[in-house]
């Protein structure tokens, strides 16, 4: 008895305070916390955060009605989720006039509808078709912590004389919204097209990893040399803001590079 006494005291000190022991100690174990079924658990860690963007949803918007015209479809993974989402413009009207028309954006995974008006469009002018171009995220190289966003959506909302007209469109939750500037707080528009005199486009450059938009312009006198410029453009808080100074350079007609003044190279993006 007396050594059995003695290994009690022993395991007390190891697992219990001194003062906890006596000499009429007896043998304890040590128990796990219970769960509410009563079942022994182990303690919870701390669990790790996951670095995939997060869904919002469902959003609520209506479908496009049996009776929209003018339907265009693109694709683009418009919130970041890594799933295909389904990027649509269309008219609510009839088809000799078909404005005013809507953006939507049908989520993936049964997210839901995030659905605008594109405002541009004049009603009663049918020259005036926009159209779904598709998706290309334009912040993964400005060096910024993610904004919620994912692919950016590219629509034609309108045309000119010999240019189409692209604005920019950027998701946020439930919240599709079009990118401002790069000159003030205007709706985002860009031309993308032009004459022998003056050529204008975009372009997604991804030399820094990931994509920055680039709008690019050239002018002409002749027809033959052609002073071209590059602006870079970085999106934050939904407004494009020029990066550093334009790039220059002079060309003429025969350089192929030419060919990109007046276009739009943006991978995911189709021409307008």
């Amino acid at each position: 008895m007396a050594e059995f006494r003695r290994c009690v005291v022993l395991a007390c000190a190891v697992i219990l305070p001194l003062s906890a022991c006596s000499k009429d100690a007896k043998p304890t174990t040590a128990s796990l916390p219970s769960s509410s079924s009563g079942t022994a658990s182990l303690p919870r860690l701390p669990s790790t955060p996951s670095t995939a963007p997060s869904s919002v949803g469902p959003c609520e918007a209506s479908p496009a009605p049996a009776s929209a015209v003018n339907v265009t479809h693109a694709e683009g993974d418009f919130n970041g989720d890594r799933a295909t989402d389904s990027l649509t413009v269309y008219g609510v009207g009839t088809l000799s006039e078909p404005a005013p028309y809507h953006l939507q954006i049908e989520l993936a995974e049964s997210h839901g509808i995030v659905d605008n008006v594109i405002p541009d469009v004049i009603v009663g002018d049918v020259s005036q078709t926009p159209k779904a171009l598709g998706g290309a995220d334009i912040t993964a190289s400005a060096g910024l912590p993610p904004d919620g966003s994912g692919d950016e959506a590219f629509v034609t909302i309108g045309a000119g004389a010999s240019v189409q007209l692209v604005g920019i469109y950027q998701l946020i939750g439930c919240a599709l919204d079009r990118v401002t500037g790069p000159q003030g707080n205007a709706p985002s528009s860009f031309a993308i097209g032009g004459t022998v005199t003056h050529l204008d486009g975009l372009r997604c450059d991804g030399s820094a990893g990931g994509q920055r938009l680039v709008e690019l312009s050239a002018t002409s006198n002749d027809g033959i040399s052609y002073e071209t410029k590059e602006t870079r453009l970085q999106l934050q808080s939904g407004a494009f803001t020029v990066l550093g100074a334009p790039i220059t350079d002079t060309v003429d007609n025969s350089d192929p590079r030419l060919q990109g003044f007046s276009g739009l190279d943006c991978p995911g993006v189709l021409a307008p």
